[in-house]
């Protein structure tokens, strides 16, 4: 599985974009996703110890997995459906944008490495949505930043 995981990854930083569909409706698909974002939450929450507490090490680790993976997946899903006449459903959704958190792995090189991270992620879940929900450029960017406002509510209502 993991040999798997890594071949993907690399396609996805060779930009080829093929491997978004491959990944959305590979079911098992879903279980490395999660593995890939519990490692990268995992390191994010590691971070959090140096400055923090326990708490906020669970804090951290619950807040990137629930709002970071499924409720951002769940609002890119919506806004990219119902407003845009995407396709592909939540799992395929949830699958890719799993996969793209990979980079947040960087994360564990304070500022630069969470910085690149950050825009790296960025870039390959652009890829992620508008190749699996066959979006347009412009519906894509629209997607994501329609769901970034209502994620933002959101995390500051919880």
């Amino acid at each position: 599985m993991f040999e798997k995981i890594i071949a993907r990854l690399t396609r996805m930083l060779k930009m080829d974009h093929t491997v978004y569909d491959e990944i959305a409706v590979d079911e098992n698909a879903t279980l490395e996703a999660a593995i890939i974002v519990a490692i990268t939450a995992l390191l994010s929450a590691i971070g959090t110890l140096f400055g923090g507490n326990f708490g906020t090490f669970i804090w951290t680790f619950i807040r990137q997995i629930a709002v970071g993976w499924v409720l951002w997946s769940a609002i890119v899903w919506l806004v990219g459906s119902k407003l845009f006449a995407g396709e592909g459903t939540f799992m395929n959704i949830l699958r890719v944008l799993g996969y793209v958190t990979a980079p947040l792995i960087l994360g564990i090189v304070p500022v630069i490495g969470t910085l690149v991270g950050g825009i790296l992620s960025l870039v390959l879940g652009f890829f992620a949505i508008r190749e699996t929900m066959d979006l347009t450029t412009e519906k894509t960017i629209l997607t994501i930043v329609i769901g970034w406002v209502i994620n933002l509510v959101v995390g500051l209502i919880f």
